[in-house]
């Protein structure tokens, strides 16, 4: 059986992901399209728009036949151990094709950046340490060395798109043949048809028409009040100590020590708190993983432990085919959250994945 996966977020779901969905099973004429999605916070750190059931239905529709769930403790992760765990957690399928969109109009360039990041020459490192003891982000000082020694990877790496793609090709050496890759290149927005969900979930808390954007399956009445999870998530902050803060996944060098010592009373004064090392997108994360638990533990567990991951949805004729296979996989497979027991190795870390579900429910619009 030839499957084709995608990593995704949909946050929302938009067009330009309906027309990804559909090239990925044309294109690698796939006989299964599996969707491993984040499921109730992004890589980013926010808090999604609908929950992880909806937005499952959403990549069904659009052809999915099968939805499983990313761990949260990878979802709430840089872009690195984001792509390693989400490799991990698809290692499950054994062999398979990654889709992915990117900017970059070859898949010998990313696998060719992937190579050179992978090598670790003497001058990266020497360039890294030096930009990080400036207090730049690790990010920000790989950008910085690489226009210095490869302005051509550089350039390339300064899209979202095409940096995680290079990730998961660098996750997923790991892996051998077992994994081959496709993309799906992304062109400008037009205005028109195609618009990121960045740019979507704006205009919805502007108040904006965002119909034109999303296929008619996806309804965005009553998402999730921002303002509900901002006021949570300051108090997760205010609450902890300095030492507990130092426990959370995404913090370190001392930042914990200025959060908790920040005058803040809101999201926006925290976020005030951004800086060269720590950009918005890591405040961000710190701030749900403060929210939801997310620890330093709780990472190097899923980095210890075999992969695991959750079944979101499915297609009725796919399931003969699609749960053997991952039932019998080297790791733990749950048709549903509830179906990990206490003594599991894994449970940790379901747990937090109906923690971070659980808060997502109370930021519901409609309550």
């Amino acid at each position: 059986m030839k499957i084709c996966a995608v990593i995704a977020e949909y946050n929302p779901f938009h067009n330009g992901h309906l027309k990804q969905l559909r090239a990925a099973k044309r294109e690698t004429e796939a006989d299964a399209l599996v969707v491993l999605m984040s499921g109730s916070f992004t890589q980013h750190g926010d808090v999604v728009v609908k929950d992880r059931y909806e937005r499952a239905k959403w990549a069904m529709e659009a052809g999915a036949d099968i939805v499983l769930e990313l761990p949260t403790v990878y979802s709430l992760a840089p872009a690195d151990i984001f792509a390693y765990g989400a490799l991990k957690t698809l290692s499950m399928l054994g062999e398979f094709t990654l889709s992915f969109g990117t900017e970059a109009e070859e898949l010998e360039q990313l696998s060719m950046a992937a190579e050179f990041m992978n090598s670790e020459s003497k001058d990266m490192k020497d360039l890294l340490k030096g930009y990080l003891g400036e207090g730049y982000s690790l990010a920000k000082s790989r950008t910085m060395a690489l226009d210095l020694l490869r302005p051509d990877v550089a350039n390339m790496l300064r899209s979202p798109n095409n940096i995680l793609a290079v990730e998961y090709i660098k996750a997923a050496s790991a892996y051998g043949d077992r994994v081959s890759f496709h993309s799906v290149t992304r062109k400008p927005d037009d205005g028109k048809k195609y618009m990121s969900s960045t740019k979507i979930r704006e205009m919805m808390l502007a108040g904006e028409d965002v119909t034109p954007f999303v296929p008619p399956f996806v309804d965005l009445d009553r998402c999730t009040d921002i303002r509900k999870y901002n006021t949570i998530s300051t108090y997760a902050l205010k609450s902890k100590t300095a030492a507990q803060l130092a426990e959370l996944a995404n913090i370190g060098e001392g930042m914990e020590n200025r959060i908790s010592q920040a005058d803040f009373v809101d999201m926006d004064g925290y976020l005030g708190l951004t800086s060269r090392r720590y950009t918005r997108s890591t405040i961000k994360r710190i701030a749900a993983s403060a929210t939801v638990g997310a620890t330093k533990a709780l990472l190097a567990l899923a980095k210890e432990e075999k992969p695991y991951c959750t079944m979101l949805a499915v297609r009725p004729s796919k399931k003969k085919a699609l749960l053997p296979l991952l039932a019998s996989a080297d790791g733990y497979f749950f048709f549903k959250h509830s179906d990990c027991e206490a003594d599991c190795p894994v449970f940790p870390l379901v747990a937090l994945d109906e923690k971070a579900a659980k808060i997502r429910s109370l930021c519901d619009g409609d309550k």
